[in-house]
């Protein structure tokens, strides 16, 4: 990697310093640009479809009745009744 001192990079921001405001944004968003490192694509994760698909049930969501017996079920198991 080379390293540069600040001599030099006190000269390009004084060469751009009277530059309007958004000139300079622009310039500093290039410059960014060069040093971003694009993510690899198995760190990203999962697609939006994907998290759907893995979030579906293959029967519909019990009703209130059949949860409260759920619960009732697994409160019984607890205190082995």
């Amino acid at each position: 990697m080379i390293s540069i001192n600040s001599d030099a990079v006190e000269k390009v921001v004084a060469s751009v310093a009277d530059w309007p405001a958004h000139d300079r944004i622009v310039l500093a968003r290039k410059i960014l640009e060069t040093v971003e490192q694009p993510l690899p694509a198995k760190s990203r994760g999962l697609r939006a479809e994907e998290v759907i698909d893995l979030l579906k049930i293959p029967q519909p969501a019990p009703n209130d009745g059949e949860c409260d017996l759920i619960i009732e079920q697994a409160r019984l198991g607890k205190n082995g009744r």
